[in-house]
Formats: C-alpha cells, sequence, structure tokens
C-alpha cells in the first residue's frame, strides 16, 4: 500500500466521460499542493464507467490522510454521496472534505444528512483545501481554518468565509494529471482563463457563487493564459483547446480587449490550434469572431436558451431574440459549428411561449446548416443551488425534495404531461443506445470530429 498524504477525487457517476478529460478544479488544488510540496494523487473515477465498489478498491492501494471530493453535478448527488459513505467506512480515519458550487450553499443539508462528511469547502478550493491539509498532515486543530463548515456535536459550523483569488494569475497551471500519462498525443485539453460572468441568469449558479466570495467575475491576464497555451503546445503537442470559461468574451471593454491580444499572439507566434470557447449572444460581434476564426476559433457553445422575448425576461437574460438570431447568423457566415444553451421548459412555461420556441428553431434552422448546429429540445430549467430559480421556488412551494433529490411540476398540468413522456420516452432510447453502445455522451473529442 503506498503512502500519500492527499487523494483527490472525482467521484463515479453513472454519465462518464467518454475520453479522459481533467478536471480542472481538482488539476488547480493539485498544482497548489505540488507547490506545498504534499503528497498527493488526482483519481478520476468519471472518465471511465466505474462502480462504487471498483472506485472504492481503487483507493484502498493507498494510504492517505485526508480526502479532497469534487460534487460537481447537482443532479448526479446521490450516488456521489453513497460513493463517499463507503469510502468513509474504509477510510474512517481519514478526514473527508468535499467542495464545488453545490455543497458551497447547500453545506447545512449536506452535513446534516451524510455524517461521513467531515468538512465542507465553501468557495474557491486552492488555498482554503491547502491550509485544511497542513492543518491535518501536521495535526493542528483543522477547525480554524478560514472558509470551511463542518459538524460540531449538533450544531453546524461555519467559520469566516474566505475572500475569492484577487489575482489568477497568481495561482500555478493546473496539474495536467491526463496529459502527463499520454505525452504528445494532439489530442484536446481544457482551460480556464477566467472565472464567473457578469450576467445576472436566474437559473445559472456561476454568479451567485462568485458574487457570495468575492467579484463577480474574474480573468487572467492575456500573457498568463498565452504561457498556459505555450505550455500545452509545447510540452503535450496539443493542437485543440476547449476553452471551458463559463463567458470566456465577458464582455466589451477589458474583456474584448483582453480576447484580441490572445488571439493576436496566437497568430503572432504561429500557434496551429483549433479551440472552443462558451459566451453569451451579445458578445457576439462580426470583427472579433472573425480575429477568433483566424486564430483557430471552430466552435462556439452560445447561450441562447430562449426564442421567446418573454421566456428571456422571466430568465433575467438581458438580451432579445433579436439578438439571438443576429448572433446565430454572424456565427453561421463564419462557418463556426455551434452548440445552443436552450431551456424550453420552465415550471411557467405556456403553450405560447412554447410556440415561439418551436417558430424560432424553425428560424435558426434557416440561418444555420443543420451539420454546423446542436441543441436539445427537451431541456428543463433545473433550480440549482444558489440560483435565483432556485430561491423563487421554494419561495412559492413548487421546488419539492431535498438539494439531494429535487423535483418540481410545470405549472400547466397539459404542457407537464406533454413534457414527462417525451422525456420519458427520450431516456428509454438513450438507455437502449447506450447499451448498445450506438452512441455516447457529447464530448470535447466529438466536438474535434464536427469542426475538422
Amino acid at each position: 500500500m503506498s503512502e500519500i498524504d492527499v487523494v483527490l477525487i472525482n467521484p463515479p457517476t453513472d454519465v462518464p466521460n467518454a475520453i479522459p478529460e481533467e478536471h480542472l478544479g481538482l488539476a488547480y488544488i493539485g498544482a497548489c499542493l505540488k507547490k506545498k510540496d504534499i503528497s498527493f494523487k488526482i483519481m478520476d473515477f468519471r472518465n471511465r464507467l466505474w462502480t462504487i465498489p471498483q472506485a472504492i478498491d481503487e483507493i484502498q492501494k493507498f494510504s492517505f490522510k485526508i480526502a479532497g471530493i469534487t460534487v460537481s453535478f447537482q443532479d448526479e448527488a446521490k450516488k456521489v454521496f453513497a460513493f463517499i459513505s463507503n469510502l468513509k467506512e474504509k477510510n474512517s480515519n481519514a478526514h473527508i472534505n468535499i467542495g464545488g458550487i453545490f455543497p458551497s450553499f447547500s453545506y447545512e443539508e449536506i452535513l446534516k444528512m451524510f455524517p461521513a462528511i467531515d468538512s465542507v469547502t465553501l468557495g474557491e478550493g486552492e488555498i482554503t483545501f491547502i491550509d485544511l491539509a497542513e492543518s491535518i498532515i501536521n495535526e493542528a486543530d483543522w477547525r480554524s481554518v478560514k472558509g470551511i463548515a463542518y459538524n460540531k456535536g449538533n450544531k453546524i459550523i461555519k467559520n469566516d468565509i474566505r475572500p475569492s483569488i484577487d489575482d489568477l494569475d497568481s495561482l500555478p497551471f493546473p496539474e495536467r494529471y491526463v496529459l502527463n500519462q499520454r505525452l504528445n498525443t494532439k489530442d484536446i485539453a481544457s482551460m480556464i482563463t477566467s472565472r464567473g460572468c457578469y450576467a445576472r441568469c436566474s437559473f445559472c449558479s456561476v454568479v451567485s457563487f462568485y458574487s457570495n466570495f468575492g467579484p463577480k467575475f474574474r480573468f487572467r491576464s492575456s500573457k498568463n493564459v498565452i504561457e498556459e497555451i505555450d505550455l500545452l503546445y509545447n510540452k503535450y503537442g496539443i493542437r485543440n483547446i476547449f476553452f471551458n470559461d463559463a463567458n470566456f468574451i465577458l464582455g466589451k471593454g477589458k474583456g474584448y480587449r483582453r480576447v484580441i491580444e490572445i488571439s493576436d499572439e496566437i497568430l503572432k507566434r504561429g500557434l496551429d490550434l483549433q479551440f472552443i470557447l462558451q459566451c453569451r449572444v451579445n458578445d457576439v460581434e462580426k470583427e472579433l469572431f472573425t480575429l477568433l476564426k483566424k486564430a483557430g476559433l471552430r466552435g462556439v457553445f452560445l447561450g441562447i436558451e430562449s426564442g421567446s422575448q418573454s421566456v428571456l425576461d422571466r430568465f433575467k437574460k438581458d438580451t432579445t431574440v433579436e439578438q439571438n438570431l443576429k448572433a446565430m447568423e454572424i456565427l453561421s457566415k463564419l462557418n463556426l459549428y455551434t452548440v445552443i444553451g436552450f431551456i424550453p421548459f420552465d415550471y411557467s412555461i405556456t403553450f405560447d411561449e412554447l410556440n415561439e420556441n418551436a417558430l424560432f428553431i424553425e428560424k435558426i434552422k434557416k440561418i444555420m446548416p443543420k451539420d454546423k448546429l446542436r441543441y436539445s429540445y427537451l431541456t428543463k430549467v433545473l433550480p440549482y443551488a444558489g440560483t435565483a430559480i432556485e430561491k423563487e421556488m421554494k419561495e412559492n412551494k413548487i421546488y419539492k425534495g431535498s438539494s439531494i433529490k429535487f423535483s418540481y411540476k410545470i405549472k400547466d398540468p397539459r404542457i407537464n404531461l406533454i413534457y414527462n413522456t417525451a422525456k420519458g420516452v427520450s431516456n428509454i432510447v438513450e438507455k437502449i443506445k447506450r447499451k448498445l453502445h450506438v452512441s455516447v455522451p457529447e464530448s470535447y473529442n466529438d466536438w474535434t470530429k464536427r469542426i475538422n
């Protein structure tokens, strides 16, 4: 059995990544642990379909003092917490810490329901988790660490909040735990060049999360971003990058200037790159995206959400249907593969709004070639922890269950029946496809196949 101080775990899930992809949250914490000479191992059980017993057996090959576990997806939390309970049974002396957007908002409920969890990191983990790990390794009083919550008897203690990291350039580049195992594959890697977003979308927990601990958004300097791109390009042979920022552009002014500087430097260095980014429709401008395409942009995840103005207003998107269409026209003329974030169902949806969404989809299908467009018409807004929609649903007693397993009914019972029937059929079809290996979940590599 190998002895290490820390294991960083991306838990098993029912929907694995189709190819190995690095969890950048764990990768950043790993890099910070390395900087402190703390021994660690990143164990990513989402990168293939591990069962809980298989994952536990793999972890038992190591003796460790603290496990840092990411709880990324709230709708997958039930399996994650079952995994954590099993892990604690086998490693009763180890400290179990969890982190992520969801636990940062729902820590009280989680700590009450799952005594296997010793502490919850609230907010960004790079400094807090390292402080916690050092305290446990040195057998100091870990309960005094800023930025955590924990059980003390029958009482939940929330320590002073640790503010967000002011200077993102001060962080070491993430520990490339997957790429280090397969050098020079010319595969795809993900990067995060900013944190947060300037918007106020009612269904999104990103802005709520960052606003709770500091500024709504921050970004790395163009110089710092280019340094990491250069490292990926020259050390690992990476030629495809997924910029996994919630909003890569981050608005006019400093945001635009930064994107222009990054694009210009890619072109100046002659880097043969292809990349994908995520942004809002009001950040799509012809001149800027023409430059981005020259630098290597091939695909865009575009936050449209609805073709109904009343729904956009309800979602607090601060955009218009006309802006949605204009953005699609620009991306179509630039021949960029586009995945749109589209949420046709929410608890207040009406038949008129559904019809507006259907008409909108018909319009964009005429704007964008079929092989360049991807969307889902069976998405229902989810009341994620910390969002304005979650708060509204709870106040109006629409929200049912707990944050571990929540549900709600669409107000119009006819639409609720239509959605549930269609979703049920869709789920059955997907399960059959997975069982027959007809298709796999969309991955970064799927994107690169489409954009090449």
